[in-house]
């Protein structure tokens, strides 16, 4: 059908003024959006990236020939409260006395002079009244965008309601408009499948096209960093408490920059789309939606497009009023879905293992969904599915049902299960990260960076002397076994390939993706989380107990050893070592020589050291496999989070120690952007804690990258706070301490272990 005709259910200025501006938006949400000064610094002070701010001129004396000899060669110029894109120049190089914009005017000092008095006199303002100059980072887009257009910036606009973005477009600039991404003055706007962030079309005036004037397809054009685009237009409205919000996005090779906010969205997105708004924003306004992720993950089971040509083509799949489902998991399952035209909500019955919040992930009809559920009453199946959920199916009462096809079983060839356990665990040993990532230099470079305040540490690291490609080939060469637990092998396989790789790009510019791929990153939700959490513990109490030293903790360990009957366990003293204690998991602990311990820090050694880490290696000593005592893959996060939650659990005023995990996840978001010095600079200037700490902050996360003058962090030591928190989870939504000390697993793990009949129950727990 024309879209045209579904004109009841475009959203109108009208209907948009009224059912969600005037009821979402207050005057105060307005303003702040209006305020693009104010929104940028709000912005940037919650970690969120935004273009530069050069210049804010707001009296007309500040226009002297020599601000304008000092202005870059490339800026935006800007009104701070202009509506719809006027008054915008985009300058994109200085010539002698000119400048050139991006629609390819030339302009004279004279004519910037002038463009800023109208500005000032408030000629682009929303309200007519005086305004500010904005002078601003003139961003460089993603190079993919060069196949789009040459005449100025492409900005990927969101519209987001309850947390939900509910529609997007790409708008690409032409010489028409200057430069400027505004379809009123001319600019392409393309629409984008929430789902895949693939363009479907683009509207040009009133036109719809399948292919740009250039060339270029307009289908199917990938916008770069989407996951990151959706998260942060999530993040935003939660942030700034907009409730029917428009976001302006620029792509740049770095990632994602905010331009500009708007609380008034105009609605030629629909066009770009050809998709009415009215119905979406209904679709989700009594959704009760509980975190960011769960408004992405909504926005894209809901709105992921299907309405192309070659789409609608294709026949709806048939339901019938039972299902056989795929519930995706490890491992997948195959259970019973009741389909209710009728119910308002999905519900999934009290007997089948799910975390509370979560999104229903399943493949029903060979699609895949992920829908909004909660636990209730369900009758003769699984889970109930409400038809409105379902509009890409079609519904038949009479379908016949079969029943789910029998899990077959399988012959399983113990001996080949124990060569693979046998195989990883012997390359696991060989692959000591830490051995070729810890700074041999670390002193020297330390002192040089205290003195000299324009000194760029440079370390220096173990040479590898393994044969990594060998590893990597024998590691392919590992067969697929028929057995309950392969899929925790399996991913191992692909851990160990990834830290060999990992350690093979110490010191170059892959080092920090491979650091991501092994450890995970730190996105902008990690990272705030860690600054709100900073600064509900803005000033921290120093551990005053009782002074011991490396004898003292000593004995101290042994005692606690015995005290578990862990006496097997050997402490030893080491002259050097890269912790005051470190637990190796070959049954020595090592303290190192001539270090001190306060009595509450040594208290949460025990319990983070010992409690933890031994206490889940001896669990995973008597498990049939190895890997339960070497690790599982991804092991580590929940083994430190475990370690933090313990010794947080002491209730012991343990100092810095109690802000590190959160002050590492900071600093390791911040490396990614920072400079070493920048990083050490502003650690030191933004949080009260020692220089001592803020180096160390700074090593951990600089450590292995390939110039300390550059950005780029290795994530390992996020595990920390990532790993409490999950923790935490976990525990919160009915887990148990019992199950993840059977061995060194992850909490992942525990649906594939569900299933492993030879599992021993944990003997050590604290």
């Amino acid at each position: 059908m024309n879209w045209w005709k579904r004109s009841g259910q475009i959203l109108g200025m009208n209907a948009r003024n009224l059912e969600y501006i005037a009821r979402h938006n207050s005057h105060a949400n307005k303003k702040f959006a209006d305020n693009k000064i104010f929104t940028k610094q709000f912005l940037a002070s919650r970690g969120i990236g935004a273009a530069k701010l050069f210049h804010v001129i707001r009296r007309h004396t500040e226009l002297t020939p020599e601000f304008f000899d000092a202005l870059p060669d490339s800026f935006v110029l800007k009104p701070n409260h202009g509506y719809g894109g006027a008054g915008i120049l985009v300058v994109t190089e200085r010539k002698k006395h000119s400048w050139r914009t991006a629609g390819g005017h030339r302009l004279y000092q004279e004519d910037m002079y002038r463009h800023c008095i109208d500005i000032l006199d408030g000629k682009y303002s929303i309200s007519g009244i005086r305004d500010s100059v904005i002078f601003e980072e003139h961003l460089q887009p993603h190079p993919d965008f060069a196949r789009l257009t040459e005449a100025g910036l492409c900005d990927v606009r969101v519209i987001v309601f309850n947390l939900v973005p509910v529609m997007a477009m790409l708008r690409v600039p032409t010489h028409e408009s200057d430069g400027k991404a505004n379809m009123e003055l001319g600019a392409y706007g393309m629409g984008i499948d929430l789902g895949t962030g693939k363009t479907i079309g683009a509207a040009y005036h009133s036109q719809f096209l399948r292919k740009l004037p250039n060339g270029e397809s307009a289908v199917g054009f990938q916008i770069p960093f989407w996951d990151e685009i959706l998260e942060s237009a999530a993040r935003i409205q939660k942030t700034t408490k907009i409730g029917y919000l428009g976001i302006d996005f620029v792509v740049t090779n770095a990632g994602v920059k905010v331009l500009e906010l708007n609380a008034r969205a105009g609605l030629k997105i629909q066009i770009a789309n050809r998709v009415p708004l009215k119905q979406r924003l209904k679709k989700i306004a009594d959704l009760k939606i509980l975190s960011v992720e769960d408004g992405v993950n909504v926005s894209k089971t809901l709105f992921s497009d299907k309405s192309s040509l070659e789409e609608s083509l294709k026949k709806k799949p048939i339901l019938g009023v039972y299902e056989n489902v795929l519930l995706n998991g490890e491992p997948p399952e195959h259970i019973v879905a009741k389909i209710d035209l009728t119910a308002s909500e999905n519900l999934i019955a009290p007997n089948r293992h799910h975390p509370e919040q979560s999104l229903l992930d399943i493949t029903i009809g060979g699609q895949r969904m992920k829908l909004p559920v909660k636990k209730g009453t369900v009758q003769d199946a699984d889970i109930l599915l409400a038809g409105k959920f379902l509009t890409d199916f079609l519904v038949d009462p009479n379908k016949k049902f079969e029943s789910a096809p029998a899990v077959i079983a399988s012959h399983v060839d113990e001996r080949k299960i124990k060569n693979v356990d046998e195989k990883i665990c012997r390359i696991d040993e060989q692959l000591k990260l830490l051995t070729y990532i810890n700074p041999r230099n670390l002193e020297e470079q330390k002192e040089l960076f205290l003195v000299h305040g324009d000194f760029v540490p440079r370390f220096l690291y173990r040479e590898c002397e393994l044969d990594l490609d060998h590893i990597q080939r024998e590691l392919k060469k590992i067969p697929e076994v028929d057995h309950v637990l392969y899929p925790l092998f399996s991913k191992k396989i692909q851990e160990l390939s990834d830290r060999a790789s990992l350690i093979e790009s110490v010191g170059t510019d892959d080092f920090p993706h491979f650091s991501e791929r092994v450890f995970g990153g730190v996105t902008e939700i990690r990272y705030r989380k860690a600054v709100e959490f900073l600064k509900k513990h803005p000033e921290v109490a120093p551990d005053d107990s009782p002074e011991l030293d490396s004898r003292a903790a000593v004995e101290q360990l042994q005692a606690y050893l015995k005290t578990h009957h862990l006496s097997h366990w050997k402490v030893k003293l080491l002259e050097e070592s890269v912790a005051d204690v470190q637990v190796t998991k070959n049954g020595s602990i090592l303290v190192r020589k001539g270090a001190t311990f306060r009595e509450n820090r040594l208290q949460a050694l025990l319990v983070h050291e010992l409690g933890t880490h031994v206490f889940r290696n001896e669990n995973g000593k008597q498990q049939p496999f190895q890997i339960f005592r070497r690790g599982t893959a991804g092991y580590l996060l929940t083994e430190e989070g475990l370690a933090v939650h313990n010794q947080n659990a002491l209730g012991l005023n343990l100092g810095e120690k109690f802000i590190t995990p959160a002050l590492l996840m900071v600093a390791i978001f911040l490396a990614g952007k920072m400079s070493f010095r920048d990083l050490f600079d502003f650690l030191r200037s933004t949080y009260d804690i020692s220089e001592d700490l803020v180096w160390k902050l700074c090593v951990k996360s600089k450590r292995g990258v390939s110039k300390t003058s550059k950005s780029g962090a290795f994530t390992k030591d996020s595990i920390y706070f990532r790993g409490e928190q999950e923790v935490d989870r976990f525990l919160s939504s009915g887990g148990t301490l019992p199950e993840l000390y059977v061995g060194k697993i992850s909490h992942k793990d525990l649906k594939i272990l569900k299933k492993f009949d030879e599992l021993r129950p944990a003997k050590f727990v604290p």
